[in-house]
């Protein structure tokens, strides 16, 4: 067998979508507590790449992050429930929109080694192309 070695920040890179806008749906979502004990939903987002491919991540939606969490509400049609002041994961569950990703530079573990680069999210911005994704699910992919 021939083959390309490969070190392992390529192996790394394979896996990462390039920084840029793309296309999400998201899958899930919890109500949490961060590590500080504030109120935060945890997203589990689904990403088309651009050639297709799908990606899952997970997101954070909390107060601190302000900016993100108006941008998600605003670009999603949460406004009304933003501008009451009360987001639940209820309300997210199944939202599409478009994101902006970036590529989160891997730092070195107190352990020793090194934790992988990852994909972040930036923000959430107005949808780009066909990026209403929960209005094109067929009837055959709801599970019921």
């Amino acid at each position: 067998m021939r083959f390309t070695p490969k070190s392992e920040e390529e192996l790394e890179a394979i896996s990462l979508l390039e920084p840029g806008i793309y296309p999400f749906l998201v899958t899930n979502a919890t109500n949490e507590k961060s590590k500080s004990g504030n109120d935060m939903i945890k997203l589990t987002l689904t990403i088309w790449g651009k050639d297709g491919s799908t990606h899952s991540m997970f997101d954070y939606l909390l107060e601190a992050m302000a900016y993100k969490l108006r941008h998600f509400c605003s670009n999603l049609g949460l406004m009304m429930k933003y501008d009451r002041g009360e987001l639940s994961a209820e309300d997210c569950i199944n939202k599409s929109g478009s994101l902006e990703l970036v590529i989160k530079e891997g730092k070195e573990s107190p352990n020793g080694g090194r934790y992988p680069s990852q994909n972040s999210v930036k923000d959430y911005v107005k949808n780009v192309g066909n990026a209403n994704l929960s209005d094109n699910v067929a009837d055959e992919d709801v599970p019921f």
